[in-house]
């Protein structure tokens, strides 16, 4: 290991972060356990159970974007302290009115949507923090290690929490869950943000999230790892929704067995992180996401059919081996796609995606199986993961691993340093001279910069080719002010650099010339 990319295992923040969220994720588990079993005391149908998962991860799905786009324009330290303080206050006092014997469908779904904007707000910010912890190098295995703290609380959490409610009370686990918040917030303020490369104009959110779509939208190694989280999360969401079911009426067990199948799912995932990486380089991200989403239905179906209870652990134990390979891969597809100054509102789109479609999915199929049983549900949930794993193929994984995202450094400028800002567009008008034999071969490689122009915040691109002047290929596009475009230009990567780069050599070493001219609204 060399002295500029040391072990990932000396850096003691991002350990220390992993440690905080994994007390915090723990805290969260207990209040997944305690709100799923309190609603089947207070009413057992399927549908009304999965939208207690439906109320948890909805304001993720609305939130994420705008949320995202306030962690990459403001102070993410303060975003994480202020919303985590806000989860304690919010979880406290519901578990107080649990300890009063207050507690109704509506104030568990309303509490347990509130607790879902405060994750709205944090874990867009949480997630893209990890790039910036660790070097790209070391991704795939930091993001391995925060799925084994992550699992290690799914483990832990459930199977404490049935403990909880079956040996004390079912108000215990939401006392615990509002404290665990605090290990967050402790570790976050010792955080010292790096400000390198922060010297950007302001911009307005409006501006902010209209770049994020246009980035993920001309960035298809972003794109196509959202819509995999899409496709898996659908189906896989049954499994999560249905357990609290699973337990008491499949098996007619208590608190304490629909902790063991949750933990079960969760040991599972950790122990999938020891051959992670060694069974993606084998299969590649997405064969692998392919056959465990096959396995994940195959699992659900035999939920439906087992009817020993040992069997069940077994089962939920394999699907969390899926459910985190699965994770993994198309986080960490997901975050190779994205240079800095986008990664809360990249992450963002993936959270939208995980949680929207598990959210959706949890309503659907609780929806399905009051309308037929919980075990069709079951079924049904399998039989679209396994038909939806093969769709999804149509979608590679890992397409930005080998892509340097970072940000180009020697950017000038110089053409546009002394215009002055009246609010209004600048047109960037590119006129290429090239000679008739490439005239064809240039319109194609400008044209494949397309994508690298709207990822920078472009607008309006168009190649137009004058009639009069066989030699001449003009390239236009339009930024919305100038302190748009002297940010935008702050934001190239070194891939996108090198791309524009390589096209103005090849055509200069054939003779032809490159003109770039700025030209402001009046």
């Amino acid at each position: 290991m060399n002295k500029e990319n040391p072990s990932l295992y000396k850096n003691t923040f991002f350990l220390l972060f992993v440690v905080a969220t994994f007390i915090s994720n723990t805290g969260t588990w207990l209040f997944t356990v305690g709100s799923g079993w309190l609603m089947t005391e207070l009413d057992s149908s399927a549908f009304m159970v999965s939208l207690v998962q439906t109320a948890t991860l909805i304001p993720l799905f609305l939130l994420a974007l705008p949320t995202g786009a306030l962690g990459d324009l403001y102070n993410q330290k303060k975003i994480i302290i202020i919303s985590q303080s806000l989860l304690v206050i919010n979880t406290l006092i519901f578990a107080y009115i649990v300890y009063l014997d207050k507690a109704t469908v509506f104030l568990l779904l309303f509490f347990t949507l509130l607790n879902g904007i405060g994750a709205a707000f944090s874990r867009p910010v949480l997630a893209a923090l990890t790039p910036q912890l660790v070097p790209k190098s070391q991704l795939r295995t930091a993001v391995n290690l925060t799925g084994i703290a992550y699992n290690l609380s799914r483990a832990l959490g459930p199977i404490l929490g049935g403990a909880l409610i079956t040996m004390y009370a079912l108000d215990l686990p939401f006392w615990i869950d509002a404290l665990s918040f605090g290990a967050v917030v402790l570790v976050i303020s010792f955080w010292k943000r790096d400000s390198k490369n922060e010297e950007l104009p302001g911009q307005k959110l409006t501006h902010s999230m209209g770049d994020s779509i246009r980035f993920l939208r001309y960035t298809p190694a972003l794109h196509h790892s959202i819509i995999r989280a899409l496709l898996f999360f659908f189906p896989a969401a049954a499994l999560w929704a249905f357990m609290p079911l699973i337990a008491k009426e499949q098996f007619s067990g208590g608190a304490d067995l629909y902790g063991y199948l949750l933990g079960a799912s969760g040991i599972g995932a950790v122990t999938s992180v020891s051959f992670s990486n060694s069974i993606t380089r084998i299969l590649g991200a997405s064969r692998l996401t392919m056959v465990v989403s096959i396995l994940l239905g195959l699992c659900l179906l035999f939920l439906g059919f087992t009817t020993s209870k040992y069997y069940a652990i077994s089962i939920c134990f394999v699907a969390g081996v899926c459910w985190q390979l699965s994770f993994t891969s198309i986080m960490t597809s997901a975050q190779y796609a994205l240079p800095k100054w986008y990664g809360a509102r990249g992450i963002a789109y993936f959270l939208m995606a995980m949680s929207g479609s598990m959210g959706i999915g949890s309503a659907l199929w609780g929806l399905f199986a009051d309308q037929t049983s919980l075990q069709y549900g079951l079924y049904g949930a399998g039989i679209a993961s396994v038909v939806i794993a093969l769709v999804a193929l149509r979608f590679p994984l890992d397409l930005a691993k080998d892509l340097n995202f970072k940000r180009a450094s020697g950017l000038s400028e110089k053409p546009f340093s002394e215009m002055k800002d009246e609010g209004g567009w600048v047109m960037v008008h590119i006129s290429y001279t090239v000679s008739p034999k490439i005239r064809w071969e240039a319109m194609e490689k400008i044209s494949a910069l397309k994508n690298k122009r709207y990822r920078e915040g472009a607008r309006h691109w168009r190649l137009f080719s004058p009639e009069i002047e066989e030699n001449q290929l003009i390239e236009i596009f339009y930024k919305t002010s100038l302190s748009q475009l002297i940010r935008h230009q702050k934001q190239v990567t070194v891939h996108d650099k090198e791309s524009e780069e390589k096209l103005n050599k090849w055509i200069t070493e054939n003779g032809g010339e490159v003109k770039r001219e700025y030209f402001q609204e009046m």
